[in-house]
């Protein structure tokens, strides 16, 4: 009668001391490789001559001045303020929008308002924001600015290129995209890591770009309506 086994020995290979400390070593070197170049990859700029200049919505009031003097410096015609509505400050600011916003404070710091228009995404959409963004401002350039064939977008720190790649999926080939990236003081480009802020915001957005860079397929019919302010 054959005996039964419940188990039997097996083979196997296994890390030595040495090759336990190699892999340490390697993986020591790509964390230090990481954290050295993790800011200037994520805010990578890249700048073209172009006479519109679309500003997404999460872009802080403090940069608002200095797209001011860029626009007049650079010859601007115009700035697209995009983005998407916002559950607070609606009674004071007179606006739903992070779109209208942004272009009320461009107004209020001088800029004319002919030179500005805000063009926001639809309170209903809750998602893939950003890119949303990009449908709604790329539409309303191709519909009222057909000859533009380049375009900047203005975005923040180290959400900058995962931004331009979004834009980019929309925009290209048939309007050249180039960006400006304002700099971002909560996210240094040494020592992000010691606040949580920054630790939050970098692990964040390294995530986001490689989802949005591999895993990101967009809908393809979305319908686009004349959203509100």
């Amino acid at each position: 009668m054959r005996k039964i086994q419940l188990a039997k020995k097996r083979e196997r290979w296994g890390l030595t001391l040495i090759g336990k400390a190699l892999v340490l070593l390697v993986f020591a070197l790509l964390l230090i490789v990481f954290v050295r170049n993790i800011v200037p990859f994520l805010s990578v700029e890249n700048t073209i001559d172009a006479k519109i200049m679309v500003v997404e919505g999460y872009v802080p009031d403090y940069a608002y001045p200095g797209i001011i003097d860029i626009f007049h410096e650079k010859g601007y015609k115009l700035i697209v303020t995009a983005g998407t509505s916002f559950d607070q400050g609606h009674y004071i600011a007179g606006v739903k929008t992070a779109a209208g916003l942004i272009r009320n404070s461009l107004i209020n710091l001088g800029l004319d308002s002919s030179r500005v228009v805000a063009v926001p995404v639809p309170p209903e959409v809750f998602k893939d924001r950003t890119w949303h963004s990009a449908l709604y401002s790329y539409h309303y350039i191709r519909k009222h600015y057909p000859e533009a064939k380049r375009v900047n977008i203005v975005s923040t720190g180290v959400h900058s290129r995962r931004s331009k790649v979004l834009f980019d999926m929309v925009y290209e080939p048939e309007i050249e995209l180039g960006n400006i990236v304002v700099h971002q003081p909560s996210v240094p480009e040494r020592g992000w890591y010691k606040s949580s802020r920054g630790f939050k915001t970098v692990v964040n957005e390294t995530i986001s770009y490689f989802y949005v860079k591999f895993f990101f397929w967009p809908e393809q019919n979305t319908e686009i309506t004349e959203p509100k302010l």
